[in-house]
């Protein structure tokens, strides 16, 4: 008994990493991969939109979040406190839905050429800057979250000595307040560019194609699942890329962190122009990433009330018991996980734990095709189809994808335990079902509440996987909101979408209350 508890935590581990393995597999066993194998013109497309679309999005996403995060924590001006909470809202916006209302405000007859009263006025961003800037808006929150905090937590004793050397502010938010960001920034901007990689719904629909538009293709279009894994290789080896370079990045640029300090800098209150100024730049980042949508959303609504498709409703109790009931496995899992890594140790739990946490790295697209290789041996090997299309596959599927979002939260919350307490259970004769129940639980409550927020936000904005791994005829709201923007009805999209942002907008409110965060 005592081996099976040591075995646990690798066990799960490697049952996580599965679909990836089974990718690796495949990819090895088959042997003719080459770029012979593709429409060269097309891979050299996918790779140059790809590469493009990353580096505009770093670009933006840094500029918003850095720009956003420094205001809200070092100053004190009109509305700041409204501001603060207006740019952690977006991430509730899937990307694919701010880009459906930005293409619906400036058509033809959309809501800004009847604002400007010119009828035939219209602004083409279906394009690829267009996608750049869509997803953009929806991901800088990431950045801008964790920013925030290490601005936030600068010390009053760093901000003397910046008095004292009489370093003018801009040459001390360049040398002294962003390096100290650095590797706060660095972690949110990684996180937004894997989620623009696994972007399919906004790029699919602006007509950009990306290496995650062609997995598609190649597998809906072509019916080729070879090409579509070796499309998902590539595109693990920019993933891969990318996760190597943030860690030499964050290596390189290495401070002594300030959280620590007893006492941390005032927030300067802004008057004048300044005042004015920063008010206005705030609006303005705010009306874009957070008002238009919201905006074009309702007035929809308004066109659509009389017609609106009551039987959405039941496409959001779909969307809530499927990510309900995924995201409670997820938290259970990796709580168990967590707990058998603490109380039985080993090497293996170790390695197998940093495996099941290279999903979070990889687009939905590429989970779901190393799960479809897995149902389909399983199914091939007992002779009927058990697995594939089932649900069992789908909740595998983001648990794949979103495991260590949710070991994250579990792993902070056990630090935050003494060891002690281990060893007064151990002393009392606390058997483990008591252990667990009314010791560990309680404590972690808070960290697993949170843990279960984050995992109900991303898989309320997942597309890719669940296009592709869903039970016949059971569509959840995301993908409804895709079909009627697919088909052109933008304007029926509007209801759908405010279910979908609402319930997601309540999960963001209540991750960033204290009802969450401050009891930690």
């Amino acid at each position: 008994m005592q081996k099976l508890k040591y075995a646990l935590a690798p066990s799960l581990g490697l049952l996580i990493a599965l679909p990836i393995f089974a990718l690796f597999i495949y990819f090895m066993i088959q042997g003719n991969v080459s770029v012979a194998n593709f429409h060269a013109s097309e891979l050299l497309l996918y790779a140059k939109n790809t590469l493009f679309i990353l580096l505009g999005a770093a670009f933006l996403v840094l500029l918003l979040g850095i720009s956003t995060a420094f205001m809200s924590a070092r100053f004190e001006y009109t509305g700041s406190r409204f501001f603060t909470l207006a740019f952690v809202l977006p991430l509730s916006f899937p990307a694919y839905i701010i880009g459906y209302t930005y293409v619906g405000f400036f058509e033809f007859h959309g809501i800004l050429s009847t604002l400007l009263g010119l009828p035939k006025f219209k602004l083409d961003i279906l394009t690829i800057y267009g996608v750049i800037a869509i997803l953009s808006f929806a991901m800088f929150p990431y950045v801008y979250i964790l920013a925030r905090v290490s601005f936030a937590s600068i010390s009053s004793t760093v901000v003397e000595l910046v008095s004292l050397k009489q370093l003018s502010p801009l040459k001390a938010f360049w040398s002294v307040y962003l390096p100290l960001a650095y590797p706060a920034i660095f972690a949110g901007l990684v996180l937004s560019l894997m989620e623009v990689l696994s972007d399919y719904g906004t790029v699919a629909y602006f007509g950009v194609d990306t290496f995650s538009v062609g997995i598609f293709k190649s597998w809906f279009g072509y019916g080729n699942l070879k090409e579509a894994i070796n499309l998902s290789m590539m595109l693990l080896v920019v993933v891969f890329g990318l996760m190597f370079g943030e860690a030499r990045l964050r290596a390189k640029f290495r401070f002594i962190s300030s959280t620590h300090s007893a006492k941390k800098a005032a927030k300067i209150k802004l008057k004048g122009w300044r005042n004015v100024m920063i008010f206005m730049l705030s609006l303005l980042i705010a009306t874009v990433t957070l008002f238009i949508p919201l905006g074009v959303l309702l007035y929809w609504f308004y066109l659509d009330f009389h017609t609106l498709e009551w039987e959405t409703f039941g496409y959001l109790y779909r969307t809530l018991s499927l990510n309900g009931i995924s995201s409670l496995c997820i938290i259970a899992l990796a709580f168990m996980m967590v707990y058998a890594s603490r109380f039985y140790p080993s090497r293996w739990g170790v390695l197998s734990q940093k495996l099941s946490m290279l999903g979070y790295s990889i687009p939905g697209a590429i989970v779901g095709i190393g799960i479809l290789l897995l149902t389909n041996f399983i199914d091939q090997s007992l002779g009927k189809v058990v697995l594939g299309g089932s649900f069992v596959a789908l909740v595998f599927a983001y648990l794949t994808r979103y495991f260590a979002a949710s070991i994250g939260s579990v792993e902070n919350g056990f630090s935050k335990i003494d060891k002690s307490i281990d060893d007064a259970t151990k002393v009392f004769g606390t058997d483990e079902f008591e252990r667990i129940f009314r010791v560990y639980l309680p404590l972690m409550r808070p960290y697993l509440l949170s843990g279960f927020l984050i995992l109900y936000i991303d898989l309320a904005k997942e597309l890719p996987a669940t296009l592709l791994l869903r039970p016949f005829n059971y569509d959840t709201i995301a993908i409804r909101i895709y079909e009627l923007a697919s088909n052109e009805i933008l304007y029926k999209s509007a209801f759908p979408s405010l279910l979908l942002v609402g319930t997601t907008a309540i999960a963001v409110l209540l991750l960033n209350s204290k009802f969450v965060r401050g009891r930690r």
